[in-house]
């Protein structure tokens, strides 16, 4: 049995190092996207702190020193841009060699000549840390498939994640999605261990991942809501105190005070949460109440600003329609503005022509649709199953939900990279339900 389990372990880490190395292959070819260049631009706030050690050039100020720089620092995660500056730093690149932000009211060859877009050294840099954090997060979707249904589950769904054409493209740029995907993943997984292993340290654990997710992205906090929702409904559903027994009002003693020590760790976890969350918000020091409401109108201001350029969505059919298409069928979108594929034409070709695009599982219609009744078979699978504990089908459960409907409802624009955060979902309801299928079927034939 030992043997066993051993040879296991080891393929795991072979098929693991496998997705890995697929996800990582694709970096370089990659076509181009402008926002590379800003979240390059960004990456001077690595220098400003850490090389020049001047906090005051990232301090929060009113007029601010630097318009463009602090309005993108209250409007993005932290986490890539530091990433970014500490990949250039051990590239060998210098603060001179950064370029400057991408100007959208100039063309093509004007921001190519005018130093508003990276080097073709520097780009592929900066992407290393976003595509590395993807290829993580292969790794933590494995261990959640494993906790939630085993084995198989485990490799249907990090092979799912590592094949996503979605995640590979916007994983491999130099942007906010790899950082966003892996950090949302260790949030769930860190949920789950805490539901399962209650303690001190593991609400540390849970706090300091849910912490990073906020700092990668601010739209992780629908995760971190999801998973705390969950972490608390999860236990009041799985230790309520019972008076059926002769020893009733003793459980009943042992469930409220259980109860109520795991909710102060939970507290504890929300604590390191903000903290980390804080430390890594500069901009947000001294006054982070303040600090949030500037935040939420300036993603308000964004959001309206696309929709009046770009359109939203006329009618709710034609939501469900978008989410439809992006979530299960799945074709690579690699630009948002009409007329890109004059200037990366060439690159995309290159990069549909090379293995490393990945593979739209639902592709078309009728895969689209037996892609839907697999995470229809998950659905119930998540519920039904005795054999693995009520906390971790629950938790993830509602991360599932909470993450889809958000997804649906809030998503005014049909751009891709805002569809990324469901497709961890879909890749382990799929494999559930797969495997679920699986255990049918080998039932059936006993």
């Amino acid at each position: 049995m030992n043997v066993l389990r051993l040879n296991g372990r080891r393929f795991d880490f072979i098929w693991l190092l496998l997705l890995i190395l697929y996800i990582l292959a694709g970096t370089s070819l990659t076509p181009f996207h402008a926002d590379e260049s800003t979240q390059i631009f960004m990456s001077r706030d690595y220098a400003y702190q850490f090389m020049q050690r001047d906090l005051s050039l990232i301090a929060y100020s009113d007029p601010p020193q630097r318009d463009t720089e602090q309005h993108l620092r209250l409007l993005n995660g932290t986490i890539n841009k530091y990433l970014i500056g500490l990949a250039w730093h051990l590239g060998g690149f210098s603060l001179e060699n950064i370029n400057q932000q991408w100007d959208w009211g100039g063309d093509w060859d004007y921001n190519q000549q005018n130093g508003h877009a990276p080097s073709p050294e520097l780009l592929l840099t900066a992407r290393w840390s976003s595509a590395l954090f993807l290829a993580a997060g292969v790794v933590v979707i494995f261990a959640i498939g494993q906790a939630l249904g085993g084995r198989l589950t485990a490799y249907i769904a990090s092979l799912y994640c590592a094949l996503n054409p979605a995640l590979l493209l916007n994983g491999h740029r130099a942007m906010m999605e790899g950082s966003l995907i892996f950090f949302i993943l260790l949030t769930v997984l860190t949920g789950i261990w805490f539901l399962r292993h209650p303690a001190w340290w593991t609400a540390i654990f849970l706090g300091i991942a849910s912490g990073l997710a906020l700092a990668s992205k601010h739209t992780a906090a629908f995760t971190v809501a999801a998973v705390f929702f969950g972490c608390i409904t999860g236990i009041i559903l799985n230790h309520r105190g019972t008076k059926d027994t002769e020893k009733g009002e003793k459980s009943l003693k042992i469930s409220v005070r259980s109860v109520t020590l795991w909710f102060i760790f939970l507290f504890l976890s929300g604590i390191v949460a903000l903290i980390a969350f804080y430390v890594l918000n500069p901009a947000w020091w001294g006054d982070p109440v303040s600090r949030a409401g500037t935040v939420l109108e300036l993603r308000q201001e964004l959001l309206d600003i696309q929709t009046s350029v770009f359109g939203s969505y006329p009618t709710p059919l034609d939501t469900l329609a978008a989410f439809a298409r992006q979530t299960l069928i799945v074709l690579p979108q690699y630009y948002e503005i009409a007329g890109w594929d004059s200037f990366i034409g060439d690159q995309i070709v290159r990069y549909e022509a090379s293995p490393w695009r990945g593979v739209s599982v639902g592709g078309s219609l009728l895969g689209a649709a037996l892609l839907l009744v697999m995470i229809g078979l998950g659905v119930w699978a998540l519920f039904r199953r005795s054999d693995v504990p009520f906390s971790t089908r629950w938790l993830v459960g509602v991360w599932a939900l909470v993450t889809v409907l958000s997804t649906l409802i809030l998503t005014p624009i049909e751009w891709q990279r805002y569809y990324l955060p469901v497709y961890p979902v879909v890749g382990l309801l799929a494999a559930l339900g797969i495997d679920f299928l699986v255990q049918k079927v080998k039932f059936l034939n006993r």
